[in-house]
């Protein structure tokens, strides 16, 4: 069925319900006078009537002219407008160095021009002078103690080597008692009891011998028997000494040389001992008389360092000039957002606090904070445009020179979720003659998109991270999955789905946007659909939605007609409806990531007891339809 539109010239609805009830009544009186002639064009129209009733129930509904968009290749440009503040590229922050706090009893005047050497700060020094005067002392009682303790050092020194003297001596005596006992003691005992053996094993045989001849002299009558048994007597005599000798070697062998051994390498080992424990003694006395040495020594050098910061910190009380340039008070954003309050004489500051600063303004930056939504689309090299507060009549020219590599959360208080990310914008030439902390807006040229399909941001849904648009052919519109580009407030780029001359849906109502098609999430317990992410529209830009791009009249969106039946007035009304009561109009709200989208029916969304049920796997289409079947309306 072919769409048709309604000319935005039409009669409004009030006269529209006269003209149709005066109709009404003269045909009526007509038909009453002609009777036969009403059969006639009863049938002749009420037939093609009743057909088209039974189509039009059948039929979709059609879509207003202006709800159309034409898709066309278009080029737009990407930009970032953000606002920020004027800064030096180059400029000399100078902070007090005085440790804990100090007072300010002097301080030049803000804006005035200061060549290299002029006071521009000075601080209190009553206290670091009392310090210093402390410190003299300390470094007198240090100096003092280290000679002492460098004396005692010595002393000890000669001691440890006088006790390792002894001692090694000890070792010696007893190595050479060992050696003594060994080479020469041990020798002769042994000699002595192998010469014993021998003495006794000779008495032995010739005591044998003896006895011998005894024992035949005695048989033969030729001596005496006290002369045999006395012969015999000196063999046994002989047999026991030799027993005598072998057991006494054994005995040497045995028991007394080891227990000499033992005793000689014991007094050695002990004498090594000794050794081992006085030098041990020896080296830790050196050890804690060198170590309390290097204390004192390390005390004094503390002492006389003390002493030079402070003097260090007597001269930091004057802070000059390091070159000329003109004196700003130094302001910080505090904790709640606002500037803290400036440096002024008898204020106190803490250590490292900035004072003033002394920008070179032959060259200056802009420093924006980027939302981490958009700060991956920002890039050194990027070209911007800067308009400065007060300077309408000229813009200047700049560059991304740095993005920040981590987000700020400096205001994490008010926001916790706020994630911004500083980012420099130099600006080109030298004669710029600008100062800084002036507010300024920087327009960053993130992408120039070039001869692409595009369409505007509010046609585009999403559901189950695809992307669908609502395409018209032979006077239905279906959606369609399309892969989208780059974009920006108005719109996106669209990489594969569509085709040049596809007519596509600017608003879509309710009971269409049911006819998304279910795609399986990894959402497997539901959950509302994701939209997909849109450029936050900055300061000054016209918000994404706000109109058809290049299309309704005076440059505001087309407004959506109702299906018939819907939200048309009701018999009884009492002028409640406007003229243009049969349609809805666009929500002013924005939809979630910057752009807009229309309001439901006039009907209403439908209550939950009639909506269709959904198949218990697909949580999310059943989430979409509790909310009247609205899915995001978004671009990446």
């Amino acid at each position: 069925m072919t769409s048709t539109s309604v000319p935005s010239s039409s009669p409004s609805a009030p006269g529209l319900r006269v003209r149709s009830a005066a109709i009404w009544r003269a045909s009526l009186a007509w038909l009453g006078r002609h009777r036969g002639a009403a059969t006639v064009i009863v049938l002749l129209v009420g037939v093609p009537l009743a057909w088209s009733a039974v189509r039009s129930l059948w039929a979709p509904p059609a879509v207003d002219a202006p709800t159309i968009f034409n898709v066309q290749r278009r080029s737009f440009m990407v930009n970032l407008l953000q606002k920020g503040e004027l800064r030096a590229v180059k400029s000399v922050d100078l902070r007090s160095e005085i440790e804990g706090r100090a007072t300010v009893i002097r301080l030049i005047p803000e804006g005035t021009e200061v060549k290299q050497g002029d006071l521009l700060v000075e601080l209190a020094s009553n206290e670091i002078d009392e310090r210093v005067r402390s410190e003299e002392i300390t470094v007198a009682k240090g100096e003092a103690a280290l000679q002492a303790a460098e004396k005692e050092y010595e002393i000890q020194v000669d001691q440890n080597a006088s006790d390792i003297r002894k001692g090694e001596l000890a070792v010696r005596d007893a190595d050479d008692a060992l050696h003594k006992y060994l080479e020469g003691d041990w020798v002769q005992k042994n000699l002595e009891a192998d010469l014993e053996i021998q003495q006794a094993d000779e008495e032995k045989r010739q005591a044998n011998s003896k006895y011998e001849d005894s024992k035949e002299l005695y048989n033969k009558k030729f001596i005496t028997k006290n002369e045999y048994e006395r012969d015999s007597f000196s063999l046994l005599v002989a047999d026991i000494a030799v027993k005598k000798a072998n057991l006494a070697k054994e005995i040497l062998h045995k028991y007394t040389h080891p227990t000499a051994m033992r005793g000689f390498e014991s007094d050695l080992g002990e004498a090594e001992k000794d050794l081992a424990r006085v030098s041990k003694s020896a080296a830790a006395k050196e050890t804690q008389k060198r170590v309390d040495m290097e204390s004192r020594r390390a005390e004094a050098e503390i002492a006389r360092q003390r002493l030079a910061k402070y003097k260090d910190q007597k001269s930091k009380t004057q802070i000059l000039a390091p070159g000329p340039g003109l004196v700003v008070y130094y302001s910080e954003e505090g904790r709640h957002g606002g500037e803290t309050d400036q440096v002024k004489e008898g204020a106190e500051v803490r250590e490292r606090q900035p004072l003033i600063t002394l920008p070179d303004t032959s060259q200056m930056k802009v420093v924006v904070r980027i939302h981490e939504a958009t700060a991956g689309k920002v890039a050194p090299g990027q070209l911007a445009n800067v308009t400065v507060e007060g300077i309408s009549d000229r813009s200047f020219a700049g560059k991304v020179t740095s993005v920040a590599p981590l987000a700020d959360s400096q205001n994490r208080w008010l926001n916790p979720d706020l994630k911004e990310y500083e980012t420099e914008i130099t600006l080109d030439g030298s004669d710029l003659a600008l100062k800084p902390g002036v507010t300024a807006r920087a327009e960053i040229h993130v992408e120039n998109v070039a001869d692409v399909l595009a369409v505007p941001v509010q046609t585009v849904f999403t559901k189950g991270g695809k992307h669908f648009v609502f395409r018209q052919r032979l006077g239905r519109a279906k959606p369609v999955e399309v892969r989208l580009g780059s974009s920006n407030e108005e719109y996106v780029a669209v990489t594969d789905g569509l085709a040049v001359g596809d007519k596509i849906l600017l608003a879509v109502a309710d009971d269409l946007k049911r006819e998304l098609p279910d795609v399986q999430t990894s959402e497997e317990n539901g959950g509302p659909i994701a939209p997909i992410p849109i450029p936050v529209p900055a300061a000054g830009q016209r918000p994404p939605g706000s109109g058809p791009p290049g299309g309704g009249p005076g440059g505001e969106r087309p407004r959506m007609r109702s299906r018939p039946g819907e939200s048309g007035p009701r018999s009884g009304d009492s002028g409640a409806r406007t003229e243009d009561s049969g349609q809805s109009r666009p929500d002013s709200g924005r939809a979630e990531g910057g752009g807009r989208r229309p309001r439901p029916d006039a009907s209403g969304p439908r209550s939950r007891e009639s909506e269709p049920r959904t198949q218990p796997s697909m949580p999310t289409t059943q989430n979409s339809e509790r909310k009247g079947g609205e899915a995001s309306s978004a671009t990446e």
